[in-house]
């Protein structure tokens, strides 16, 4: 799908900011984009300190949690740390469980199957993880929608601790604490699971030197769920992404290994695209206990071990995934009312589980709209969905819950069980509803940062906007438009669908690297191979063995 270009270059504004702070007008409107305007916030944001960290007892229930855990230890009790089988949850109780050992806890951890517990917390499993005498339960990634089983937990001994970011349903569960901006609605609302385990770390340790040492934890949790790149989250990737390349844990050293990442730098997209997929994919295709071992292993053999088998898992995921996301798209493709439909809902048999995540991602990123995807096993079908960023799935399926077995999640994502019968039902009630279509459409649209000759795109006006990364939710990835662009030499396909080439201004004197991810196909069938084109793109210095260069990664493009 075609995108339009909405250019939004610096203003009066942004030229008095620029002036005054001594910086590129680019820069200065890319500032107050994001709200900022204020020179001490600015600051703030281009130069990140961990002094500018929440203190973790700003949440409303942190003291309690803090002081119950420590009750436990001094009374020996057995603590469960139950976790979720994504990237967030592993690394939250990856966090947890070494910190809760070092002070002397009788901890065990349990990481729910995604085919056999699904989502949260499971009545069976927790039945049977009871008999182990456990009478504390510290949830992590999961937990604010169990009001049923923390009230199960609670009549058969055990208090609970609930660490999650999740959007709580009507009723808010009983538990002892809840270590969340949504009890008591303070504290940083951006962070995912493993950023409020951090928290807790910070808390029992009572030192935030000693907690950095998982800051690498919560760096890979807080790329791979997609949090905000905000607040407190701005500075754990800030400063936390150069902890992680030089970092010491076996796990994290064989994982980048089989990824092939450089060790002297790990990017926002090394985690994204490398490491996160990876230990996802032991939720996905097998057992997540695969992955937390490999975080929490001090044994590198045990590590390398482990890393070539959460490799081979994203292998078959990859795999897996591309065979269903075609028999997605046919489905989509073949329905008369496509064009109609607000919200896709999908479902077939054949689907794993472990991708149906993936798969809604996908159509959003196609047809920018909301997707569900499910996958049925007899009459029961679970699903996962996904949005566009201006659109709460979570509001949209909440007035349809009764339609559900189970049902939970947060703005961009949900997972359900659903009946089979159902599904037909939920399907229309979504696409009846009175959606605002701004909202819907929303994303189609292109933000452009500004113009640039090839000219100007130099090492110090890069170095600028370097100050500004990493980018991700919250903090999106500048975009610039050149014009009259043309390519020089052979446009080659590197990988699957990456395209490759270098292109020159009109006048020939610059020359610069494009490299464009999913973007060959498309480009090949526009048949642009010579022609003058507008690109929009995400100009970075790269380094790579030791040689640093100017690349743009291509965002898109049309006819000059």
């Amino acid at each position: 799908m075609r995108r339009n270009w909405v250019l939004h270059p610096p203003g009066d504004e942004a030229h008095r900011l620029a002036t005054a702070l001594k910086i590129n007008p680019l820069i200065a409107g890319l500032l107050l984009r994001r709200g900022l305007s204020d020179h001490g916030e600015i600051d703030r944001f281009l130069n990140p300190s961990f002094e500018h960290l929440q203190d973790p007892f700003v949440f409303v229930d942190m003291a309690k949690a803090v002081e119950r855990i420590r009750q436990a230890i001094r009374q020996k009790e057995k603590i469960l740390v139950y976790g979720d089988y994504d990237v967030d949850g592993i690394t939250g109780s990856a966090i947890l469980y070494p910190v809760l050992k070092k002070l002397g806890a009788d901890v065990e951890v349990h990481i729910p199957h995604r085919m056999n517990d699904g989502y949260g917390l499971n009545r069976d499993s927790l039945e049977k993880l009871l008999r182990q005498k456990f009478t504390l339960v510290i949830t992590v990634d999961n937990g604010i929608t169990g009001a049923d089983e923390v009230r199960y937990l609670n009549e058969k001994g055990a208090d609970v601790i609930i660490v999650d970011h999740h959007t709580p349903k009507e009723e808010v569960p009983p538990a002892f604490a809840i270590v969340s901006s949504v009890a008591g609605g303070k504290g940083d609302n951006n962070l995912a699971a493993c950023g409020l385990a951090f928290k807790v770390a910070w808390a029992l340790l009572g030192s935030l030197e000693q907690a950095l040492e998982y800051l690498d934890l919560v760096a890979v949790g807080t790329v791979a769920d997609l949090a905000p790149v905000l607040g407190d989250n701005r500075i754990i990737l800030k400063l936390g992404l150069p902890l992680l390349a030089k970092t010491k844990r076996p796990g994290l050293r064989a994982l980048m290994e089989v990824a092939k990442i450089e060790k002297h730098f790990v990017s926002y997209r090394d985690i994204a695209f490398g490491l996160g997929p990876r230990i996802n994919a032991s939720g996905r295709m097998g057992s997540p206990l695969a992955a937390f071992k490999l975080l929490t292993t001090e044994n590198p053999l045990e590590a390398r071990n482990l890393a070539q088998i959460l490799d081979q898992g994203n292998r078959d995921r990859q795999r897996v995934e591309a065979d269903a996301f075609e028999e997605a798209i046919g489905q989509v493709e073949m329905d008369p009312g496509k064009e109609e439909q607000k919200i896709i809902v999908l479902e077939n048999a054949a689907w794993h589980e472990g991708v149906l995540g993936i798969i809604a991602a996908r159509l959003v990123e196609r047809y920018r709209k909301p997707a569900i995807v499910i996958s049925l096993k007899g009459n029961v079908g679970k699903g996962s969905g996904r949005s566009i960023p201006s659109f709460s799935i979570y509001d949209a399926m909440l007035p349809h819950e009764t339609l559900m077995v189970n049902f939970g999640g947060h703005a961009q994502a949900c997972g359900l069980t659903i009946q089979k019968e159902n599904i037909q039902a939920l399907r229309q009630s979504l696409n009846r509803a009175d959606y605002k279509m701004g909202d819907l459409s929303e994303g189609v649209d292109l933000a452009v940062d500004g113009q640039m000759l090839a000219a100007d795109i130099g090492a110090p006006f890069l170095k600028a906007l370097g100050q500004m990364t990493p980018f991700g939710p919250g903090n999106p990835k500048p975009l610039f438009v050149s014009k009259n662009m043309k390519v020089r030499g052979e446009v080659r396909k590197r990988g699957k669908d990456t395209l490759q080439c270098w292109m020159t201004d009109q006048a020939g004197k610059i020359t610069l690297e494009v490299i464009g991810f999913r973007s060959y196909g498309r480009w090949m069938s526009d048949g642009q191979e010579k022609s003058a084109v507008d690109i929009v793109y995400q100009p970075a210095l790269k380094t790579f063995n030791g040689i640093t260069s100017i690349q743009l990664e291509l965002e898109d493009w049309r006819s000059g």
